[in-house]
């Protein structure tokens, strides 16, 4: 089974969203969920996310909303959650839900109070566990970066691989102010030594620890088993070769 919009919808956190248009479009299949923070989505995505759309580094406008929903159809995204509250996106247009039905793409709103972190984490985490099932029945085979690159995959889907991996730490960053983006990078890069690390960041050792324990949680793995370790050591790496490390 593939998890679509449809299925997303009946997630305890996204009880909340409400479709607006693009009921067509429910069986399309979601690969990630992708939170919107830069201008353009083209060159982040390779189709089949789901997309978050919080207004605050965006285009709002109705002709800006128009341009995101018609790259929504053109990279084949699974469907549109906007963020409707006060303080950026307060309703959506109805030249832009009218679109979404034309082109059968789903398109929700969510209050902004909502924890985002939650939601994506829950469809994450359900994405993740649909495809270890797969594995187990022999229709799935996650590849890791490094594979991708052996395997000469497009650089735009590799990237956005990567982006994916670290996406819980990024939006937790952005949401909380902490640093488990950059505390990570640091941690892989002192051969996961707590205290070198700790040095390194000029933070107390405990203060280490505790980062670290989270970013566990939010990245639902153990980033000391060896293999999860080369893997993002590898996925930052990769951002840093493209230059693509916003984050830090």
């Amino acid at each position: 089974m593939a998890v679509t919009c449809r299925n997303i919808m009946e997630l305890e956190t996204c009880q909340r969203m409400k479709l607006l248009g693009g009921a067509g479009g429910l069986s399309n299949v979601v690969t990630w969920p992708y939170i919107k923070s830069m201008e353009t989505i083209t060159e982040w995505i390779h189709g089949g996310e789901l997309v978050f759309v919080i207004g605050a580094r965006e285009d709002i406008s109705e002709h800006g909303l128009m341009k995101l929903m018609e790259e929504a159809v053109k990279n084949k995204i699974a469907g549109v959650v906007m963020l409707i509250g006060e303080d950026y996106i307060r309703s959506v247009p109805r030249s832009i839900i009218r679109y979404a039905n034309e082109n059968n793409i789903p398109l929700f709103r969510l209050p902004f109070l909502l924890k985002l972190i939650d939601i994506t984490q829950e469809i994450s985490r359900y994405i993740l566990e649909d495809r270890i099932k797969n594995k187990e029945h022999g229709r799935f085979t996650e590849q890791s970066v490094l594979e991708m690159l052996l395997d000469n995959r497009p650089k735009e889907e590799v990237l956005a691989y990567c982006f994916q991996k670290i996406q819980p730490l990024e939006e937790a960053d952005r949401v909380t102010g902490s640093e488990y983006v950059k505390t990570l990078k640091c941690y892989l890069e002192c051969g996961n030594d707590l205290l070198h690390a700790a040095e390194k960041m000029y933070i107390h050792r405990n203060t280490m620890i505790n980062r670290m324990k989270k970013i566990n949680t939010l990245l639902n793995t153990n980033v000391n088993e060896v293999e999860v370790r080369n893997e993002y050591s590898n996925v930052f790496k990769i951002l840093e070769h493209h230059e693509a490390m916003i984050c830090l």
